[in-house]
């Protein structure tokens, strides 16, 4: 890729038996969870720094366990990965990656004469993205600050993000 763009790229296709389940994978230590699901595959060099591509599903691998001699147990959650843009300033943009947003929390203050939500997310992106606290990134159409970096993660960093909006 260029520089400054990262991007999840193919490294081989491999045979698969996933089952999606009910329950919610914790794959963000600061927001909530995602629906899990179940994947076995043959053995490989595989890690938490990679990821699996299901159609066009996006699974954020979250635990690999040796299964026999010959495959795999892999927990995933089924994430939607977005184009994020860390932003120098409102119009110079220093690098593009893959991030996946999940919820936090929304607070909602009343600030007199009118009422504004601080809007809150967590941003999780591989471990090569780094962001610096204060700064800018743009997702989903909008600006937000990086409020607060969770980088001692071995595999992902995680990033508080938050912007308020007038209501």
């Amino acid at each position: 890729t260029a520089p400054g763009v990262w991007e999840w790229v193919p490294a081989r296709r491999t045979w698969a038996s996933i089952t999606l389940q009910p329950k919610t994978n914790l794959f963000s230590k600061v927001g909530i969870g995602a629906r899990n699901a179940a994947v076995i595959v043959r053995r490989q060099p595989l890690t938490l720094h990679h990821a699996l591509r299901w159609g066009d599903t996006h699974l954020f691998l979250t635990s690999i366990t040796p299964m026999g001699r010959n495959h795999l147990e892999v927990d995933a959650a089924v994430v939607r990965v977005e184009t994020v843009r860390q932003m120098a300033e409102r119009d110079t943009v220093v690098q593009t990656f893959p991030g996946v947003l999940t919820e936090k929390y929304v607070r909602h203050g009343q600030e007199w004469p009118m009422s504004v939500n601080e809007l809150g997310l967590v941003l999780v992106t591989p471990k090569a993205v780094t962001l610096p606290p204060g700064g800018l990134v743009e997702a989903r159409g909008a600006l937000w600050e990086i409020l607060a970096p969770h980088e001692l993660d071995e595999f992902k960093n995680e990033y508080e993000i938050g912007r308020t909006v007038d209501l």
